[in-house]
């Protein structure tokens, strides 16, 4: 093939009787690697406190001892005794939040009925009587 005076020869196109060199890269495909890091779990320690302080100390107050032990388990190296006392201190705090609750909601409905219903049915009888 030859070119055409003043156009010069254009890239990808071979002359005849001009060697083709061939380039042929091959390379692996990257291996990908993964590596599982066990985190500390959370130990709840402000929940354990807030149930502690403001719902049923009995519960809150274990709730409270569990979530101290997990830093101290986790940085003995006992991995799986940190992962239980999380666990349990999640437990403990979520029944004592429970508890909690359930006596506010008890308290709202029985202090109303106490002071509109009970106490003037016994000034009444008083004043009958």
């Amino acid at each position: 093939m030859s070119v055409a005076p003043g156009y010069d020869q254009q890239p990808g196109m071979v002359q005849p009787g001009m060697p083709q060199q061939q380039t042929v890269v091959v390379g692996a495909a990257p291996q990908t690697m993964i590596i599982m890091q066990d985190s500390k779990p959370d130990p709840g320690i402000c929940m354990a406190v807030f149930t502690c302080l403001c719902c049923f100390c009995p519960i809150g107050l274990a709730s409270l001892i569990f979530a101290c032990q997990v830093d101290s388990k986790w940085d003995a190296g006992d991995r799986e005794g940190a992962k239980a006392a999380a666990r349990t201190a999640a437990t403990l705090w979520k029944v004592a939040l429970g508890i909690g609750i359930a006596g506010i909601i008890i308290a709202v409905i029985m202090v109303p009925v106490y002071l509109f219903v009970i106490v003037p049915a016994q000034i009444v009888a008083a004043i009958n009587g």
